[in-house]
This record gives structure tokens, C-alpha cells and sequence, in this order.
């Protein structure tokens, strides 16, 4: 009996054995890997803004003398050409009588001269008496052609561009009566607008001025950008819009005034080991990529230090004979096996 049963047993611990499972394999994951590249991209600051009048852009024409507005000839946004009439001003009736009596004062004065003339080869005048007479008369014509050169002879001025420009305010209507030195129209210098943008504070010291730029206008079609360059950075941030301002040079033309634009701002070069954007990962407040060695993955902290449309450029303890992963890397963790798809 215990022979017997020696024997059954014997027969049935192979196939116990067969039916036991093997260990299950290791997991891994399927990447892609590129080898180690290292080089340069341009750095760029990329902001937004508009475009407006620079230091110095802008004149306001006034009268010296009283007028009234007869006729205005522009509105705010024309562009002008030097020359160009911007309105007709029709001289105040006490200018008018302000010259009519200046007229009379400086025939009044050459009488007087000739008469004192008189009397000095007669020798019943003075010297001093003729100097006097002399001085009358050039103080007269001194104060008509003052008013002459102010516009006061005339019933009706024109009031022309003093250089080509766009019109940037209107600040009287026909029929206003003007005082001297109060503003008719605000003229900006067509060769002296700026590109306003806002930098982001944590950017801004990454510019400087004479930085070349790339200022692209929302109406101009792709791949017309113009050029330009940083003039000025501000030195403090804007309450309004929680930026720094920075002021950009604009070519002569190409452009409208008060239009956005894309500035793209050159702040040279980044030098580094160059991967597809995707293959540096976040990893709480840095980045990460991953490196295959001998079949498994290792983790290397690495820092951004420039990107562009599909590259960044990146920097750390990255070892150069070993590939980097650039797909897959989602699913890594330390020390995982991997296989390598080409």
C-alpha cells in the first residue's frame, strides 16, 4: 500500500512542477531617443504693444495773434505733406485794428522824422531832438512788422503743415475765436514714431537698448516684419498694465499710427545641448529628461534656458555618451527598462 502510493506521487509531482507558472517578466516602456547635440539657437523676447508718438513727435501749431477759425481743412488721422493746408484763419477785428494803427504810427513817426530834419538844418532843432525822432520811427516799424509777421495784415491766414506728418488732434471748430497761443492743431512727425510694448518684469533685464527687433503690425501680412531697435526701457513698472515699458524705433513708413504689433526682440544666443521641446519635462518647479543606460532609464535635471517653435535648449549633469529619450518619456520612472523603437 505505501509502495503504491510512493509511486502515484511520484508520477504526479512533474506535472505539478509543468503546471507551476513562470515568473512574469520584467515591465518596460517603448521609446525614441536621439544622441546627445550640442549648439546654439537665437534667444527672443516675444511682446506686444503699439504704435504712437516718440519723444519729441509731436507740435501743437498755435496763433500768436486772435483769430477766428474760418475753415478746417483735416481730421485726426490724416496723414499731411509739408505745405499742405490744415486750416484758414481769419484775423480778430481788434488784430486788424491793432495793425491799422501801427500803420499810422509808423507814417506818424517818418513825418516826424522828416520834420525834425528840418528844423536841424534850420538850427532850430537839436541833435538829441533828431536821434529821438529816429528811434520813434524805428520803434514804429518794429512793432508793424511784429504784427505783420503774426498775420495781423491780413484778413484771412492759411495755416499750412510745417512738415509731413499725421494729424493727431483737432482743437477748434470753425467759428471758434482763439486767443494767442491757444492750440489749433496737434501735429506728429511722421519719422519720429515709436512701437510702445510691455515687458513682462522678470524679462526685462534681458533687454537692453540697441537690441535689434522684428516688430511685426496686425495688418502687415506674415513674413513683412520691419526693423527696429530698443531706444529705452523703463525703470519702473507700469501701475496700469503691470509691465515695464520699453520704447522701440519704427522705419519711416509701413506702419499705422495707433496699430498693435508683435515685437520680437533678438537677445542673442543660447548655448547648450538642443532637444525637441517635449523631451524636458516638468518636474515641480524644474525640468527633467531622461537617459538611457544599459537598458534602463535615469533621470537628469536640467534647466530651460531658451526655446523656440519646436527646440529648447537645455543645460545640466547630461552625459554625452548616453541617448536622450524624446517620446515615451510620459511613462519613465527611475531605473525602468526600456526598448528603443528607431
Amino acid at each position: 500500500m505505501i509502495a503504491r502510493l510512493l509511486m502515484v506521487l511520484s508520477l504526479l509531482c512533474p506535472a505539478a512542477r509543468a503546471a507551476t507558472p513562470s515568473s512574469a517578466p520584467a515591465p518596460s516602456v517603448l521609446v525614441t531617443t536621439i544622441a546627445v547635440k550640442s549648439g546654439a539657437i537665437p534667444r527672443s523676447v516675444t511682446v506686444y504693444g503699439t504704435i504712437g508718438a516718440g519723444p519729441g513727435a509731436t507740435d501743437t501749431l498755435t496763433l500768436a495773434y486772435a483769430g477766428i477759425v474760418t475753415r478746417v481743412d483735416v481730421v485726426p488721422g490724416q496723414a499731411v505733406h509739408q505745405g499742405e493746408a490744415l486750416a484758414v484763419i481769419g484775423t480778430a477785428p481788434a488784430a486788424q485794428a491793432a495793425y491799422a494803427q501801427a500803420e499810422a504810427a509808423v507814417r506818424a513817426a517818418a513825418q516826424t522824422l522828416a520834420h525834425t530834419r528840418a528844423l536841424v538844418a534850420a538850427h532850430l532843432a537839436t541833435n538829441i531832438q533828431l536821434a529821438q525822432a529816429q528811434q520813434a520811427e524805428t520803434n514804429a516799424i518794429a512793432a508793424r512788422n511784429a504784427l505783420r509777421l503774426d498775420g495781423a495784415s491780413h484778413p484771412t491766414a492759411t495755416l499750412t503743415a510745417p512738415y509731413d506728418g499725421v494729424i493727431a488732434a483737432v482743437a477748434a471748430a470753425p467759428g471758434a475765436a482763439l486767443q494767442p497761443g491757444a492750440p489749433l492743431i496737434t501735429l506728429l512727425r511722421a519719422h519720429a514714431l515709436v512701437a510702445t510694448v510691455g515687458l513682462d518684469p522678470s524679462q526685462a533685464h534681458q533687454v537692453h537698448p540697441g537690441d535689434h527687433v522684428a516688430i511685426t503690425p496686425f495688418a502687415t501680412p506674415a513674413g513683412r516684419a520691419l526693423r527696429g531697435r530698443v531706444m529705452a526701457i523703463g525703470a519702473m513698472v507700469n501701475p496700469a498694465s503691470g509691465l515695464v515699458d520699453a520704447t522701440i524705433s519704427m522705419p519711416a513708413t509701413g506702419y499705422l499710427v495707433g496699430e498693435s504689433v508683435t515685437a520680437e526682440i533678438d537677445i542673442g544666443t543660447a548655448r547648450g545641448v538642443i532637444v525637441p521641446r517635449d523631451a524636458a519635462l516638468p518636474d515641480g518647479k524644474r525640468f527633467q529628461l531622461w537617459q538611457i543606460a544599459a537598458g534602463h532609464a535615469h533621470p537628469v535635471t536640467v534647466q530651460i534656458i531658451a526655446r523656440t517653435g519646436s527646440s529648447a535648449v537645455v543645460t545640466g549633469k547630461i552625459d554625452p555618451a548616453l541617448p536622450i529619450v524624446v517620446s515615451g518619456n510620459y511613462q519613465l520612472k527611475p531605473g525602468i527598462a526600456v526598448r528603443v523603437t528607431h
